[in-house]
């Protein structure tokens, strides 16, 4: 046993041209996070404490599709939704419909230790955060002039967009490759298991382009994109109706609780099941196995365990997608 994190910053079809200047400031986000989160549970924090510190920084980041970065709905606002889970005890807290509060993934651990519910939306969480003095911004604050494009472009070609998928026109819509990646963003998540054991999981996002107002995707449903218990902890990221009808994360949870299964032959059982390109996620084990899956092209992904592993990643074949001698994961 040891402990380990694994994180994603969302799944989708990232095309393999994309350009330096897109890629690097994600991968250096993760990198930084991973290290945030490595030194935290050294240092003795729990699996829960350090699933809540690293999605924070990342929904600080306007690279991805969580807190600062969130996209745009059809009305051309934000809602976002964010879910925590602590293994052992089974306790979770979930919120959605946020358009003021800085950092929803705190707002939901919130829900879990201040009251006798597990999910908050709209207006009754926007109260919940006033009445616990959170830090919220105007709404503006969180609408990118990357996004406001990414909506515009989405209105233009009639689509609702998952991670990293752009919009094209006309026949070119079914394209796999997209053709600029100028404003792309990804949900964000984290798992960890810290060396007392202990598993929790947090996961944060905007949604999708171009989605209905009043929409609500996999992240806040417990046992879809985000799911914990004393076996293992997931994150989820990609089409959030998918993630919602094959009850993702449980799945995985469910396979090695019921028939033995360890946690990366679940996850690649439970990421094959699924339509090819809608699925993506992290998980770790209870003893420190660290799984991180998906059948789009390719997954912004971290991890690190005490054993001395680390891997930063975006594609799945060695050398596609992460420079100065990273290793890439291959897809499950």
């Amino acid at each position: 046993m040891g402990w380990a994190l694994a994180l994603h910053g969302g799944a989708g079809d990232v095309p393999r041209t994309l350009p330096p200047e897109l890629r690097e400031p994600r991968l250096a986000t993760l990198r930084r996070c991973l290290d945030l989160g490595a030194a935290a549970l050294r240092d003795g924090r729990t699996a829960l404490d350090v699933v809540e510190l690293v999605v924070r920084e990342l929904e600080d980041c306007p690279h991805f599709n969580a807190g600062r970065g969130s996209v745009l709905t059809a009305a051309g606002t934000v809602e976002m939704e964010a879910c925590v889970m602590e293994g052992a005890t089974l306790r979770c807290g979930a919120v959605s419909g946020l358009s003021t509060v800085a950092n929803a993934v705190s707002l939901a651990r919130l829900v879990m230790e201040r009251t006798p519910h597990i999910y908050l939306a709209f207006d009754g969480a926007e109260a919940f955060a006033r009445d616990q003095g959170v830090e919220t911004k105007d709404p503006s604050h969180f609408i990118t002039e990357h996004n406001i494009e990414r909506l515009r472009q989405a209105k233009e070609a009639n689509r609702v967009q998952i991670d990293y998928t752009q919009p094209l026109k006309g026949q070119q819509a079914q394209k796999e490759t997209p053709a600029d990646g100028n404003s792309q963003t990804g949900t964000v998540g984290c798992v960890a298991v810290d060396a007392a054991g202990n598993l929790a999981t947090a996961t944060s996002t905007g949604g999708l382009v171009n989605k209905m107002a009043g929409r609500i995707g996999d992240t806040p449903v417990v046992g879809a994109g985000t799911y914990a218990n004393a076996l293992c902890a997931v994150s989820a990221t990609g089409k959030g109706e998918e993630i919602i009808r094959h009850t993702v994360a449980r799945d995985v949870a469910a396979l090695m609780e019921h028939r033995g299964l360890p946690l990366r032959d679940a996850a690649k059982r439970v990421v094959a099941g699924a339509p090819r390109g809608t699925v993506g996620l992290v998980a770790v084990s209870r003893g420190g196995e660290v799984c991180m899956a998906h059948n789009t092209t390719a997954m912004f992904r971290a991890c690190a365990t005490e054993a001395g592993h680390a891997e930063v990643g975006i594609w799945t074949d060695a050398g596609a997608g992460a420079d100065g001698g990273e290793s890439v994961s291959a897809a499950l």
